[in-house]
C-alpha cells in the first residue's frame, strides 16, 4: 500500500496495481502534491510501462508547467530508457514552455489533468506545419552554413538558444561558430545574456571564451 512516509521508490511488490490506483487518485484530487507525482512515475518505470509512464510525466508536466524545470528535466532525462522516442521529444520540447491541461498533445489513456484536448502524434505534427510552419532553428542554421553563410547561422542559433536554453545541441553548434570565427565580442556577449538562463555547459562557454581570447591574442579578455 502506498503510505505517507518519505521513500519516493517504492517497493510494493503484489500491491503495485493498488498503489497506482491511489497514487491517480493522489494526483488527481491533489495535483501540486509532487511526492504522489514523482512515486507515480518511478512506479510505472519500475514495472517497465512506457505508455503508463508518459501519462505519469505529462500529468507532472501540466500540474508544474513552466515552474520546476530542474525536476522536469530530471526526470524526463531518468524515464528516457523507458520512453516511446516520440513521447520523449514530446515532452522534450515542453520543457522550456511548459504544459497546460488543454494542450495539444499525443493521447494517453494514463493521463489523469489533461483536458481531451489531446491527438495522435500525426494530428501534432500536421497541425503545427499548418498553422505555424516553424522549423527547427538546427536545421534552418546549418542550411545556411552550408551555404558559407555563418553569419545568419549564427543570428539563427542566438536567437534559439535565448528562446529554448535547456538545448545542449544549440549551444554546441553556437559555440562551434564563436570558435571557428574567432568571435570574441559575439561570444562574450552573448554569455552575459544568458547568465540569468539555464545553461546545460558552462564549462564549454568558458573553455570556447578562453580558446578565442587565446587565439586573437586577447590574453586578457
Amino acid at each position: 500500500m502506498v503510505s505517507n512516509k518519505p521513500a519516493l521508490i517504492l517497493n510494493l511488490g503484489e500491491y503495485s496495481d493498488k498503489a497506482i490506483e491511489v497514487l491517480e487518485y493522489k494526483v488527481t484530487r491533489n495535483p501540486l502534491y509532487l511526492r504522489s507525482h514523482v512515486q507515480r512515475i518511478y512506479l510505472y518505470r519500475k514495472i517497465k510501462n512506457g505508455e503508463a509512464l508518459y501519462g505519469a510525466l505529462l500529468d507532472l508536466f501540466i500540474a508544474l508547467n513552466t515552474k520546476g524545470f530542474e525536476i522536469r528535466q530530471r526526470l524526463l532525462f531518468e524515464s528516457k530508457c523507458c520512453l516511446d522516442s516520440h513521447h520523449f521529444n514530446v515532452l522534450y520540447q515542453r520543457l522550456g514552455n511548459g504544459i497546460n491541461a488543454a494542450s495539444v498533445l499525443p493521447l494517453s489513456q494514463y493521463s489523469r489533468l489533461s483536458k481531451g484536448l489531446i491527438g495522435t502524434i500525426n494530428l501534432l505534427i500536421n497541425n503545427h506545419q499548418a498553422t505555424h510552419e516553424a522549423r527547427d532553428p538546427q536545421v534552418e542554421a546549418h542550411e545556411y552554413l552550408e551555404y558559407g553563410e555563418v553569419d545568419e547561422a549564427r543570428n539563427i542559433l542566438e536567437v534559439a538558444v535565448l528562446k529554448e536554453p535547456w538545448r545542449k545541441e544549440l549551444h554546441i553548434d553556437l559555440l562551434e561558430i564563436y570558435k571557428v570565427s574567432r568571435d570574441a565580442d559575439n561570444c562574450d556577449a552573448m554569455y552575459r545574456r544568458l547568465a540569468d538562463k539555464f545553461i546545460p555547459d558552462h564549462h564549454a562557454w568558458i573553455q570556447t571564451a578562453k580558446h578565442i581570447h587565446l587565439a586573437t591574442g586577447d590574453i586578457d579578455g
